[in-house]
């Protein structure tokens, strides 16, 4: 129970788009009653290293989460391009600064979508025709079968092509209660991992 586990999490995504999704994620698969979790809001991925370095030490500090001993950062963020990109968070360089005997952070751990958070929504094309109101005669749902080749700027084409819009890091009204969350979740290695972390952590 949650009272009685010494651990619990700071989770640090990149916008708005992003908060909305995670918390479904982990609210469906780690129930609250088994860990603390707090969340934080980068508003962008510029500059990722200063701005989480100042998320997490503005958490230390901060007289609400002075009694937590334990916390366990999850930072999720987009790589911006395919899988051979080298990522722009500095893991090993975070650890360094705030991994040490006696610290209250335990452990930081990486989330990252390739290409962007936007590429694991194809996973779930149907939804997305679906809240466009895409005429079944036009779905093509070949056209987007490699996630990784997809991004932010394709979701936004194709949003518009349906007079809809669509804004990379801002909430879409409604947008994600249309997508099947547990199918892009079975679908990414990404989200399992970190689901089977923090509930090793419960």
């Amino acid at each position: 129970m949650i009272e009685s586990n010494p651990n619990s999490l700071l989770i640090i995504y990149e916008g708005e788009t992003e908060a909305e999704f995670y918390k479904k994620i982990f609210e469906d698969k780690v129930p609250a009653r088994k860990i603390r979790r707090n969340y934080g809001n980068l508003k962008g991925n510029f500059s990722i290293n200063k701005k989480t370095i100042d998320k997490i030490q503005s958490y230390l500090e901060n007289n609400q989460f002075k009694s937590l001993k334990n916390i366990h950062v999850f930072i999720a963020y987009d790589r911006d391009g395919p899988r051979e990109k080298e990522t722009q968070l500095d893991i090993d360089y975070l650890r360094g600064q705030f991994i040490y005997k006696r610290s209250r952070i335990k452990s930081i751990n990486e989330i990252i979508a390739t290409q962007d958070l936007e590429s694991w929504f194809f996973h779930d094309i149907e939804g997305i025709y679906t809240y466009l109101r895409v005429p079944k005669r036009k779905r093509k749902y070949n056209a987007y079968n490699n996630v990784e080749a997809t991004n932010n700027r394709i979701l936004s084409e194709l949003f518009h092509r349906y007079n809809k819009h669509y804004q990379k890091g801002r909430r879409v009204e409604g947008f994600l209660n249309h997508l099947d969350l547990n199918k892009i979740f079975n679908k990414v290695i990404e989200l399992n991992d970190a689901v089977v972390t923090i509930n090793n952590l419960c």
